[in-house]
């Protein structure tokens, strides 16, 4: 449709004030008045017709609440960029640059996303009408109802979203148009969905590969395409929005529309809690599934999707978590007001989200969170939306009132390695809310209680933090001397990086470190196995002994694959000298000599364990799959996320990627584990992040009689 074709929708008077695009929003009477959207039926591929009219929240018509994402729906790493000059589109709307399209609201021409045109688009059809549960007349858009350039306004509104959308008779999630994916992930859902609870418990951790499981109980009739399906649905952007994880918790209902396609919010959910069951989001990675013979012969539609790098992961779950939670909390409690999480967990918990505005990455979280918690509770009125503080000013002030509100150090392992920061100015004691926390805190390792600091108090100074330096107290345990390289470290083989592990296990003396006077006294070999996991396995913390052995195991598997890889990448199979077997296998082979006589990981167990490997291997018995839980836990603890570190003292841990030698670990008041700090020229400290030091996790340091100091980090 030609731009002289709209223009006969609207009077001539209005014709320059059309073409500008600027629709003119009028003032809200009140603070509790709302702008509600009537959306005029049509073809889905006529222009958008709406009005806006004005209602107190409270006396508000039945009225659905849109949750969207502003950009590109589709997976983001396969999409393309838009076209960056204007034309115009034979299907009905005046487009401009950057993805941008002209709806007609009240008479005026009004901008909004492409995504957006096509959600309203599908409201304003036949078979929406048809289709969607409770059909209303009105609906609240953000990106319409609000005047974004009015900050006043938009201050107001923010504050009140979380009312808006439990108010809200539905709220319908708009994924975006449906692609060549959609089939195969909503089959996954449906047939997952549909699985009962008790038939989880009988479906192992590692059935997703195992192609001798037949039936239900064993593994589910979802094929590895539906699942790769499911992966490209579940990395839409918005499952990656700050704003929708309020959205969804608060929603009385919510039904989910990709296309033409329509399913309740409850399947995914479902769906969800099954991968949470059996952790088989572990394993949902295109960077592994790739590898699967099946895959790489007939990767069919997938082949593009393969080659990147996109998994399920915990984010969704978090997501689906915060909405059970704030569900149940609502049933038990439905004449109080509405507890949701703390805010410190809403953080947390959904650090992955992305928002335009960098500020809503705490803004988003306020309405749900529990106003009787901290940092709420002693401090009334403390972080309301402000649209005239910059960034700096609002991640600050967050994180002074957290830090204040519980009197601790916690929030301090939520700062990002230094690395990873993408906001300019901030202190080194404010996270970067803005960007991933990769990986979690330690403390999400799980059941873990450490208390380093044991029950000494932080000594809170308000007036520093005001003016961004972090007053602290505590002790200096060493400085770091010694490090390993990350795996994948600038291209190098993964043989290097287990060489430079090796190499700081060798460089421990024995004993190791024992301040609080226990009776055992771990090998080298232990100390490493337990740093690695930061000394938690399948939930259970300390690591049970049985790790030690499936470490050994793992051992076992890499030097097999270092030894074999050589001839087997060869064309010709021609046998040859191997570099990466021999920079890799000495050092094993030295750390196991090193080993006592009746330590479980000698040099003769470990001989005894290859020989019953080989033939068991022989017999066709062995399987490394169980192995696949020990590779998590040094994913998530370890190798490309956090470096390795040894003192001078012999502590070994693993802390912060950006960690070097000179660093200084301390153990601080307020502080459940230790932190990596670097010494400015002004005395003063940079925060790097936190760490885990083997055997220092519990109070320990109380017992070594180390000089109590005040320090400031800026």
């Amino acid at each position: 449709m030609r731009l002289r074709n709209i223009l006969r929708h609207v009077p001539v008077s209005q014709n320059l004030r059309f073409l500008r695009g600027n629709y003119q929003y009028e003032p809200l009477p009140t603070p509790t008045s709302v702008r509600l959207l009537e959306i005029t039926p049509s073809s889905e591929r006529a222009l958008v017709r709406c009005s806006l009219s004005t209602f107190e929240l409270q006396s508000a018509p039945a009225f659905h609440c849109l949750s969207y994402t502003w950009g590109d729906p589709k997976v983001s790493k396969l999409s393309k960029a838009p076209g960056a000059r204007n034309r115009v589109q034979e299907s009905g709307s005046f487009t401009t640059g950057e993805g941008r399209r002209f709806i007609i609201c009240n008479d005026q021409l009004m901008k909004v996303s492409s995504n957006l045109r096509d959600a309203l688009r599908m409201l304003a059809s036949s078979n929406a009408r048809y289709r969607l549960p409770k059909t209303p007349r009105y609906y609240w858009i953000d990106a319409i109802s609000m005047d974004q350039q009015n900050i006043p306004e938009r201050n107001d509104q923010v504050a009140r979203m979380a009312d808006i959308f439990q108010s809200a008779q539905e709220v319908l999630v708009w994924l975006g148009k449906e692609d060549e994916y959609t089939r195969d992930g909503i089959t996954t859902i449906e047939r997952i969905s549909s699985v009962s609870e008790e038939d989880w418990k009988s479906i192992s951790y590692t059935s997703l590969y195992d192609h001798t499981a037949t039936g239900l109980r064993e593994r589910p009739n979802v094929s590895l395409y539906n699942w790769l399906g499911f992966i490209a649905l579940i990395n839409r952007p918005w499952f990656q929005r700050a704003w929708v994880v309020q959205e969804i918790a608060l929603a009385r209902s919510a039904t989910v529309i990709i296309g033409d396609r329509i399913f309740d919010w409850t399947k995914l959910s479902r769906t969800l809690a099954f991968l949470k069951a059996t952790r088989w989001y572990h394993h949902l990675h295109t960077g592994k599934l790739r590898h699967i013979p099946s895959l790489t012969r007939r990767p069919g539609i997938y082949k593009k999707l393969l080659q990147t790098n996109l998994d399920v992961g915990i984010a969704p779950v978090y997501l689906d978590a915060t909405r059970l939670q704030m569900t149940a909390a609502t049933e038990t409690s439905s004449q109080e007001p509405r507890k949701g999480p703390p805010l410190r967990t809403l953080l947390d918990a959904h650090r992955f989200s992305k928002s335009t505005d960098p500020r809503d990455k705490v803004y988003a979280f306020l309405g749900l969170a529990d106003k009787t918690l901290q940092p709420f509770r002693d401090q009334p009125g403390v972080l309301m939306p402000n649209y005239n503080l910059t960034v700096q000013q609002v991640y600050t002030e967050a994180t002074r009132s957290l830090l204040t509100g519980y009197g601790s150090l916690t929030l301090l392992s939520h700062v990002q390695d230094p690395s990873l920061t993408k906001i300019p100015n901030l202190p080194s004691w404010v996270p970067d809310f803005s960007t991933k926390l990769d990986p979690y805190a330690l403390r999400f390792r799980g059941p873990a209680f450490w208390r380093a600091c044991g029950n000494a108090k932080w000594d809170i100074n308000v007036f520093s933090m005001e003016h961004g330096e972090l007053d602290v107290q505590g002790y200096k345990l060493d400085t770091i001397d010694q490090t390993s390289i990350l795996l994948n470290e600038n291209g190098e083989d993964p043989a290097d990086f287990w060489a430079s592990i090796v190499k700081l296990a060798l460089a421990l003396e024995t004993p190791y470190p024992n301040p609080a006077r226990k009776q055992k006294h771990p090998t080298r070999v232990e100390v490493l196995w337990r740093t690695l996991t930061t000394d938690t396995y399948d939930k259970k913390s300390p690591a049970p002994e049985s790790t030690g052995d499936l470490f050994i195991d793992y051992i076992l598997n890499l030097q097999i694959r270092h030894r074999l890889t050589p001839w087997s990448s060869n064309d010709e199979f021609q046998p040859h000298q191997s570099p990466v077997s021999e920079s890799i296998y000495p050092e094993w082979d030295t750390l196991l000599r090193l080993e006592p006589p009746e330590s479980s990981y000698s040099l003769t167990m470990y001989k005894n364990r290859l020989a019953t490997v080989v033939e068991s291997m022989f017999n066709g018995s062995y399987s490394p799959i169980g192995l696949a839980q020990l590779q998590h836990e040094f994913d998530v603890s370890g190798g490309k996320k956090r470096r390795l570190f040894k003192t001078p003292s012999n502590y070994m841990g693993t802390g912060p990627r950006s960690l070097r030698s000179g660093d200084e670990i301390w153990i601080l008041h307020g502080g459940a584990v230790p932190f990596v700090l670097r010494r400015r020229p002004n005395e003063n400290y940079q925060l790097i992040g936190e760490a885990f030091v083997y055997g220092m996790m519990n109070a320990e340091v109380q017992t070594m009689n180390l000089p109590r100091r005040h320090i400031i980090i800026d």
